[in-house]
């Protein structure tokens, strides 16, 4: 059984831009492996998030990927969006249907309603709960 849970790895990737995320997306669409996106505010040369929502949730969604709950061979897309951008009411992850942001965080399975948006990104249970349903 420990073997089984060590061998659960989420292949994770990292990217800053609209346009770095929609390419990375739509080539892991497809592949019949989940795909969970966090949206999040970008950081500063210390590392800290001009979100403070954002600063919260980073631990729980941290812990919730080390802790082997997400599939095998799942993919974690983090994607971080600077401030003024997100400010921008008319920007792309705000008006795009596929990701039609209202909050940040916000973690969502791509391709599918399931989504956390806000505070509930700080939910251990939620976030949990999202990254290993098999659908």
């Amino acid at each position: 059984m420990w073997l089984n849970r060590a061998a659960r790895m989420v292949v994770r990737h990292h990217v800053k831009s609209w346009e770095d995320f929609t390419k990375l997306a739509e080539s892991l669409q497809g592949k019949g492996e989940p795909v969970h996106v966090l949206f999040t505010g970008d950081k500063d040369e210390q590392g800290n998030s001009w979100c403070p929502y954002c600063v919260k949730a980073a631990p729980v969604v941290e812990e919730a990927l080390n802790s082997g709950v997400a599939a095998e061979n799942s993919h974690f897309i983090a994607v971080e969006i600077d401030r003024p951008f997100w400010k921008d009411l008319n920007n792309p992850y705000r008006k795009d249907p596929r990701t039609n942001l209202v909050f940040l965080p916000t973690l969502l399975r791509w391709k599918s309603p399931q989504r956390l948006d806000g505070e509930r990104v700080s939910s251990k249970d939620l976030v949990e709960m999202l990254l290993g349903d098999e659908d």
